[in-house]
């Protein structure tokens, strides 16, 4: 593992910016600058909360382990398909339905996915 000499710190470091990551992620999915904030802020809200109950005990860098493991591949894989999303947001101010997903974005979506679970049990 790359992050073997990790200490609790840099653990706390990457949790939090993993959960800054996701709180961009989630913001940018809203219309309204109220919306993004009340997106972003529960986030980071959950964020700080989940670090603070997680503590300095013998659990923690597991915990934020897992923490980095749910957040970060949703921050990524909302980057990739950052152009299919926008489409889909356009089409639904313009009052018309939602394209289905294509063979090609299915499989963009699940070599994604299977690269950022691969990137995260490396590291």
């Amino acid at each position: 593992m790359l992050t073997a000499h990790f200490t609790l710190t840099h653990w706390w470091i990457a949790a939090i910016v993993s959960g800054l990551a996701l709180a961009l992620a989630v913001a940018s999915l809203a219309r309204q600058t109220g919306g993004k904030l009340i997106a972003a802020a529960s986030v980071l809200i959950a964020t700080g909360l989940y670090t603070a109950l997680r503590g300095s005990g013998e659990g923690a860098h597991q915990a934020l382990q897992l923490f980095i493991l749910g957040t970060l591949p949703l921050a990524i894989l909302r980057l990739v398909l950052t152009g299919w999303l926008r489409r889909q947001m356009a089409l639904k101010r313009a009052g018309q339905p939602m394209e289905e997903l294509t063979d090609k974005e299915i499989a963009i979506f699940f070599a994604t996915f299977v690269a950022v679970v691969i990137c995260i049990v490396i590291l």
